[in-house]
């Protein structure tokens, strides 16, 4: 039976399963790794994402796992395609995406059963998913001064080890699609923030670029930048945030939440990669609200 109770960074901790303890030690090895037990009382929520001595960016992710038994997994009746526009502009109240109105009367279309199901994607529902919070860790690009960067995919990745965070984890419904056993049910949710700076001030642009599959959709200041909807092969964006400064709503010196939904609903390939020269600041999840056990 599961149970339902007040999520905190400790009981997040208990959470990792024993299978999932002997995933932690090889994600630590490709910068995603089981998020540390609770900070010590009076340290502050926010975290200290700069890790100085390493130059990288810490940053904490949700991850929710499902089975393949979920309508919107491995969806039946094939729609395949980059899908914009399945998401309003604007996140709703409670901060996650919304279905926009083109898809919630023609969901089939983004390949999911309906909006009912959408809005389980990245929201804690008991017997439908399970919630972990895990780290993953932006370095220095080594070949592009300036720039940070996450790569887990085929294209860059000598080992092709793609981006299977939920492997051990959670149901662990795993399946062979010819890339081994992985688990491909999830989805991942990063929520970040960072300080525009005054472009009169630096030398490059403040941009974010994300490569993927499969729906991505990245909201700064809230707002839509990132429209990377549908079940597809790797897809990628980019914005640069002085050129879009004002439909973003940014004023030089003031700090803006960057919030990045994540679903990886279908084989064979997982890919996720991120390059930003944002300063980005790591936060707690704030949308996890229950606990499974």
């Amino acid at each position: 039976m599961h149970s339902s109770i007040p999520l905190t960074r400790t009981s997040l901790a208990r959470r990792v399963r024993p299978a999932a303890a002997a995933v932690a030690a090889s994600l630590a090895l490709t910068g995603l790794a089981a998020a540390p037990a609770a900070a010590a009382p009076g340290v502050a929520d926010v975290l200290d994402a700069v890790d100085a001595a390493q130059e990288s960016i810490r940053l904490e992710g949700t991850l929710r796992d499902f089975t393949i038994d979920h309508p919107d997994m491995e969806y039946g009746k094939k729609s395949f395609g980059l899908r914009k526009g399945m998401v309003e502009e604007r996140l709703g109240a409670d901060g996650r995406p919304v279905l926009s109105e083109k898809y919630a009367k023609n969901p089939g279309k983004a390949m999911i059963q309906s909006e009912s199901t959408f809005n389980q994607w990245f929201r804690d529902v008991p017997g439908v998913n399970l919630t972990e919070v895990v780290e993953l860790t932006l370095q220095p690009h080594p070949a592009k001064p300036g720039v940070m960067y996450f790569a887990r995919e085929a294209q860059s990745s000598g080992d092709k080890r793609f981006f299977f965070p939920a492997d051990g984890r959670g149901f662990n419904d795993m399946r062979n699609a010819g890339k081994g056993l992985h688990n491909y049910f999830f989805t991942f949710e990063l929520e970040t923030e960072f300080t525009y700076d005054d472009p009169s001030g630096r030398d490059h642009a403040l941009e974010f670029a994300f490569s993927g599959d499969d729906d991505v959709w990245v909201f700064i200041n809230d707002r839509l930048a990132v429209d990377l909807g549908g079940v597809h092969g790797q897809q990628s964006a980019k914005v640069n945030l002085d050129r879009n400064a004002e439909k973003l709503g940014l004023e030089p010196g003031e700090t803006y939440p960057l919030r990045l939904f994540f679903a990886e609903r279908h084989t064979t390939q997982s890919n996720f990669r991120i390059e930003t020269t944002l300063k980005l600041k790591g936060l707690p999840p704030s949308n996890i609200t229950a606990n499974y056990d």
